[in-house]
């Protein structure tokens, strides 16, 4: 298990062991639902953000 903070809030963010690139997960302080960008380094985005710039590309 690794944490990481939240992008939004700051909050520690639990990932768990086993999650991979583009697993979601949420932030129990804002509950803001983040997608996993990349485990090294830890990297999360929240989903609407990542969706818009698929959008954009």
């Amino acid at each position: 298990m690794q944490t990481t903070l939240c992008p939004v809030c700051s909050s520690d963010v639990i990932i768990e062991e086993g999650s991979s690139e583009k697993d979601l997960v949420s932030c129990l302080n804002c509950s803001t639902e983040l997608e996993i960008v990349t485990l090294h380094p830890l990297l999360l985005e929240p989903l609407a953000e990542s969706a818009e710039e698929k959008i954009d590309e």
